[in-house]
């Protein structure tokens, strides 16, 4: 018998879900480490260096990792031209080449930039060694992007898990035992991601046909190109300019010290983000993707609009649970220097909840590659990111940062909302969101109250009385909430030894 396709998204999500737990176990190890090595400065310049290869990163991929889920999809299905091993040859040498260009203009970039953009010598051979981590991060893409769209999620939770650790352990021992700067940092962390990477792409393709040069389709690679450039452009780097473009306007107007404060908070955030929100997002794609193909517009819609609801049972409480514990957490891991971010944190997480609902809202355009309405809609709100922190940053500091992301955010859920629905209407559970956020608002007023003192000991009863009292505040009033909640009973139930049994 067959899984519905939710049953499937659940079970996808959880080991998404369960990866991006370990590997924040293993960051919030690191996390504590470098912002106490390191000075706030030295952890904004850090975080600087990091958001510009963001940028490079998804200029070296050309958009095509995107295009690997929407033709895997068709391959899978039948209705495409062109075979598998076409597919990987194409991406894959396609994608290389490209990474190898940006890398090269990196390292340009690196010795030759003005002083004021990058400082001293250290800092521009920092940025020229970390320039590899573009080549290695679009090829580690192309492999990722080909396990997500055969759903082989498994191997990918497991591969994040151990490369994750591995470079925690050779960071951690570089730091502490060999050279206590920004280069014990990355020389560990470019080693662990390159070999990492090879390591991946072996297991991929040693069951697979290997990807030749024959096998490179110039005709696919232009149509790969065709719907990747404009999501490059107008999706990735946009996006990517929406997350990351505050921190250099934060950086030109008050500095790299409020820079380090405002990059932690961010940090903390995308902990978190990484287990509720991305989780979702990498599983739903390729499964609606599957499903169009499969079956068609009204299966999709109603798909969709299950695993919102969903969503936002798992999202509404991570705001409201963040902006509770947040302020606690934060100076507790990072350090008292850090405790003046905690209160842009409710602002950031929430702008990341927004961002998780975009592949639901517009699910319709990715279907059916209306990459010029995406291109539109996230450029749009990155110049208005960039023209709002402009505007705040100098006036309310940092929060203005987090209040601007948050506002842009939700342009972007909307207008992609309005854009979709001519292609693939989708039933937003505005009944659910408002029951999700009520509940959350009662969760978060009772827990504000609870206070024993120490830091841990403050997050660690609050997460304890949260949870239950969020669950059981969403059960009383809302049915899905409900239903969700008697089947887990049951199935812990289940678990339970019978009497007498054994």
């Amino acid at each position: 018998m067959s899984t519905s396709p939710l049953k499937r998204l659940l079970v996808h999500t959880s080991h998404y879900s369960i990866a991006s737990a370990l590997t924040m176990v293993a960051g919030l190890i690191s996390f504590p480490l470098i912002t106490r090595i390191f000075s706030v400065a030295e952890y904004g310049v850090m975080n600087l260096i990091t958001a510009s290869l963001s940028v490079a990163i998804a200029f070296g991929k050309f958009g095509i990792q995107h295009s690997i889920v929407r033709y895997q999809s068709e391959i899978s299905s039948g209705k495409s031209e062109f075979t598998a091993p076409q597919l990987h040859a194409t991406a894959l040498y396609g994608m290389t080449g490209s990474a190898l260009l940006v890398t090269l203009v990196m390292v340009v970039i690196s010795q030759f930039a003005p002083e004021k953009w990058l400082g001293g010598q250290e800092v521009r051979f920092l940025f020229a060694f970390a320039s590899l981590l573009v080549l290695v991060g679009v090829v580690e893409s192309a492999v990722t992007n080909f396990l997500r769209a055969n759903q082989e999620t498994t191997l990918l939770m497991k591969y994040q898990v151990v490369k994750k650790y591995v470079g925690l352990g050779l960071i951690v021992g570089a730091l502490l035992l060999v050279a206590k700067n920004l280069k014990g940092y990355y020389v560990p962390f470019v080693v662990t991601e390159t070999v990492a990477v090879m390591v991946l792409a072996w297991i991929f393709f040693r069951s697979r046909v290997h990807p030749s040069a024959s096998a490179f389709s110039p005709k696919l690679y232009r149509q790969l190109l065709t719907f990747g450039i404009p999501m490059m452009v107008g999706y990735e780097v946009s996006g990517i300019v929406l997350a990351v473009g505050d921190r250099y306007v934060i950086d030109g107007v008050i500095g790299e010290e409020p820079l380090g404060l405002y990059s932690a908070a961010y940090n903390l955030c995308q902990y978190v983000q990484s287990v509720v929100i991305i989780s979702v997002t990498q599983a739903i794609i390729p499964l609606y993707m599957q499903i169009w193909d499969e079956k068609g517009k009204e299966e999709t819609a109603a798909f969709i609009s299950k695993s919102m609801k969903t969503y936002l049972l798992l999202a509404a409480p991570v705001v409201a649970g963040l902006a509770a514990v947040g302020p606690e957490l934060l100076p507790a891991l990072a350090s008292d220097k850090y405790e003046a971010a905690g209160h842009v944190l409710p602002w950031i997480i929430g702008g990341m909840v927004l961002d998780g609902l975009n592949p639901m809202v517009g699910a319709g355009l990715f279907i059916q590659r209306r990459t010029p309405v995406i291109m539109g809609v996230v450029l749009s709100s990155a110049i208005l990111n960039v023209i709002l922190n402009l505007l705040l940053v100098k006036s309310i500091g940092i929060l203005g940062s987090a209040i601007a992301t948050l506002i842009c955010y939700g342009v972007v859920a909307v207008c992609f909302t309005i854009a979709s629905r001519r292609v693939l209407p989708i039933v937003v559970p505005w009944g659910t969101l408002l029951r999700a956020s009520a509940a959350s608002v009662v969760m978060y007023g009772i827990l504000h109250f609870v206070y024993p003192g120490h830091r841990f000991v403050t997050v660690g009863l609050r997460v304890a009385l949260g949870a239950p009292l969020f669950a059981m505040l969403m059960m009383s009033i809302d049915a899905d909430a409900r239903a969700m909640g008697l089947k887990i009973l049951g199935r812990l139930r289940g678990m339970m030894p019978r009497p007498g049994a054994g």
